[in-house]
């Protein structure tokens, strides 16, 4: 995805996906989410993710995929939060923001069809890739990203096309998390793919790919 279609695509969304809104609460259990990333729904449950700084397990399931979808849908996004299942965008949006948030919907998230409609349009943006072989990872890998930038979607593109479970830590303007990634790795540099099956920190969509194709690919 070229740097202008991601700023199409978030020009399309008012910028939702890129900063951290009103929190509360933190979960007291991981988050898991079973979805793709071309899906305009998935979007909207990976904006809100975002906008409340919430970590999540994710669990792609790309068309044709066998790893997570035989036992878990679709229909996607599909949210598991204390091993309650919750399916539906905008069920998952407000059980987040109630549970998670101030109870208030961000207003891109709350325009009814044209919600719908906009995510659609900045989704068309990423390819529909298909699941491609792969060999899953021992430990799930670590993403530090925001929605928004072209290279994080390039790295989720990719993570979701093989299959690899990775654990989202969404780095939103307004995060601690950047911080803590520069305390960690010694750099703040997004978007940042850490796997600690192979201790390899990958910044940037190109090593980030390479990594995943050469290590995971089938």
């Amino acid at each position: 995805m070229t740097r202008l279609g991601a700023a199409a695509a978030t020009a399309v969304r008012f910028g939702l996906g890129g900063s951290v809104g009103a929190t509360g609460p933190r979960p007291a259990h991981e988050l898991v989410l079973y979805q793709f990333e071309a899906c305009p729904f998935c979007r909207k449950a990976r904006e809100a993710l975002v906008w409340l700084d919430l970590d999540v397990l994710v669990r792609p399931c790309p068309p044709g995929g066998t790893r997570f979808r035989p036992g878990h849908g679709p229909p996607y996004p599909l949210l598991v939060d204390e091993g309650r299942e919750i399916h539906e965008s905008s069920v998952i949006v407000r059980h987040l923001v109630d549970r998670y948030g101030d109870g208030h919907v961000p207003w891109p998230l709350r325009l009814g069809p044209l919600t719908t409609v906009s995510s659609g349009l900045a989704s068309l943006a990423l390819p529909r890739m298909r699941a491609l072989a792969s060999r899953e990872p021992a430990r799930p890998l670590e993403l530090f990203a925001d929605e928004t930038s072209a290279a994080a979607r390039e790295i989720r593109q990719w993570l979701c096309a093989l299959e690899i479970p990775y654990r989202w830590r969404t780095s939103g303007r307004g995060s601690a998390k950047l911080a803590e990634l520069a305390e960690r790795t010694g750099r703040a540099e997004l978007p940042a793919l850490l796997d600690p099956n192979r201790d390899a920190d990958l910044r940037g969509a190109g090593a980030a790919v390479a990594h995943l194709q050469r290590t995971y690919g089938g």
